[in-house]
């Protein structure tokens, strides 16, 4: 009999992964530590309508994700769902993917506070709350405050739970959580920088430094779009 329990409760890591580092492991981690997550599938964009472009090709991010997955068991996954349908990748219909596939699951969608406070410039993004409850994860530069106040906008009239931590829409039909500790405070951007001057950041998993350096990515100044 199928142990439907086992896969009711499903994290989805969305981002460009350009590259995957130790901070999303360890944001990844910490979301199925404190939510009791079952798994947490990795989902790269294929083509984010939100960034002008990409320094890596789709194929070489998914490499690196998997190389960086390679020896975390079970807990995580990779998915290339929105490599399979048409660009841009939209995050509603990427959810509305999943809720069909993982009827009767619970899912819950990671994303950084930087993008909480982008969020209403999303496609469709009054619908994303209705789709999955929503875990966010502290990033430099943003302040408690700051994600509070867009928790606050919120078309769905968040409310609050559990202070500093756990908000539920006024239906009760979503949550969003927000994860302020145990998270590692690591820049993609940053690192792209580093490597681009030669050096060997150790917020890299090895493997990735070592496909990175084996293929020449990220030489440049950050402008120059792999083909």
């Amino acid at each position: 009999m199928r142990d439907a329990a086992k896969q009711r409760r499903i994290g989805l890591f969305g981002g460009t992964f350009d590259p995957v580092h130790k901070g999303h492991l360890a944001a990844a981690r910490r979301a199925a530590e404190v939510l009791q997550l079952n798994k947490v599938v990795f989902v790269p964009a294929a083509d984010p309508p939100h960034k002008k472009h990409t320094v890596a090709r789709f194929s070489q991010r998914v490499a690196m994700l998997e190389l960086a997955l390679a020896d975390t068991g079970d807990l995580f996954a990779l998915s290339l769902v929105e490599a399979q349908r048409a660009a841009p990748s939209y995050t509603v219909e990427t959810l509305i993917e999943f809720k069909d596939q993982l009827r009767g699951q619970r899912l819950f969608f990671i994303i950084g506070a930087d993008s909480l406070l982008e969020i209403h410039l999303w496609y469709r993004y009054n619908q994303l709350f209705t789709l999955a409850d929503f875990i966010v994860v502290a990033r430099p530069g943003i302040t408690d405050g700051q994600v509070t106040s867009a928790i606050a906008c919120l078309p769905q009239g968040f409310v609050v739970k559990k202070p500093n931590f756990h908000w539920q829409s006024r239906d009760g039909a979503s949550s969003l959580y927000y994860l302020r500790d145990g998270v590692l405070n690591i820049s993609s951007s940053v690192l792209r920088r580093e490597l681009a001057e030669k050096k060997c950041p150790e917020a890299l998993p090895g493997q990735v430094l070592e496909y990175i350096q084996a293929n020449h990515l990220y030489q440049g100044t950050g402008k120059d779009r792999a083909i």
